[in-house]
């Protein structure tokens, strides 16, 4: 372990997603994540969503398989159990100096290899008291056989404000007394469909305080989400679908610090997020 690295194994869980029911589009992800006081701060399988899991990649339709989990919003009936769930098998994963990398496969309900991935997972120490930082870093390209990927969502088909879909943080259960900001205001409504570059949710997990400061590089839409359950990701296919060929890989970066604590303000949060070792060169925009 470097130096500069904290307890990987102390502070994420890194799940294969192998076992998961069909239904819920079986993924790696990421549970538990934890504070460095040992607050939990993601949930897998949630009693509200059981196809949410902890920290994630999904989305809940490419090329009309449904790797999101859970229903399919259709124009006509609105949500429906259909039998179009895809799934993600991680392959060839090595360990790093505070992370791990490798390859993630994307296959359709029918077992067809629609996309192929690389990801990379690396934490880092903070110089804050209570504070560490995590990056998560995507590339998805179609397979072989396959021209392109469509990647859609939702709020593409009609379902006003479901752009979702990227990577996705779900928070627990027992979250209480969200507050969010971001470059756009305060609260959920100057937050969500913002493409903000940063995005701040400060809450009590399991009874103890606790925030996550979230940076992007693509400049995309944020969905935000408070009512009903917890989570955050910027969204891929806002308003129209991502089209994904062998010259147009789909980037994906997200930054996180993890603070023990509330934040009160978000001068506060970009005082956090600027410390981040992957945002040193290129630090998220102070201004609204």
């Amino acid at each position: 372990m470097s130096r500069d690295a904290p307890d990987f194994d102390a502070l994420v869980g890194h799940r294969s997603g192998r076992g998961l029911p069909p239904s819920n589009s079986p993924r790696p992800y990421l549970h538990p994540v934890r504070s460095l006081a040992g607050t939990t701060l993601t949930a897998a399988g949630p009693e509200d969503h059981p196809h949410h899991a902890g920290l994630s990649i999904a989305f809940s339709d490419v090329n009309g398989t449904n790797f999101w989990g859970g229903s399919t919003y259709t124009s006509t009936h609105g949500p429906a159990m259909l039998s179009n769930h895809g799934w993600q098998e991680p392959s060839g994963w090595s360990r790093t100096a505070g992370g791990a990398d490798g390859s993630v496969t994307w296959f359709s309900g029918q077992g067809m290899e629609l996309a192929t991935e690389h990801r990379s997972i690396r934490c880092f120490r903070h110089p804050a008291p209570g504070t560490w930082s995590l990056s998560i870093r995507s590339a998805l390209l179609p397979a072989g056989g396959v021209a392109q990927l469509e990647v859609s969502s939702s709020a593409v088909k009609g379902r006003v404000g479901a752009g979702y879909g990227g990577i996705f943080w779900r928070f627990p259960e027992d979250c209480a007394g969200p507050r969010v900001f971001s470059a756009s205001g305060d609260g959920v409504a100057a937050a969500h469909g913002s493409q903000s570059p940063w995005l701040a949710i400060s809450t009590t997990s399991g009874g103890s305080p606790a925030s996550v400061v979230l940076a992007q590089e693509n400049n995309r839409p944020w969905f935000v989400r408070t009512d009903g359950y917890l989570g955050a990701g910027p969204a891929v296919a806002w308003s129209e679908k991502a089209v994904v060929n062998a010259a147009n890989p789909l980037v994906q970066a997200l930054h996180a610090v993890i603070h023990d604590g509330h934040l009160s303000a978000p001068s506060q949060a970009l005082e956090l997020l600027e410390q981040h070792p992957d945002l040193q060169t290129s630090r998220p925009d102070r201004t609204p």
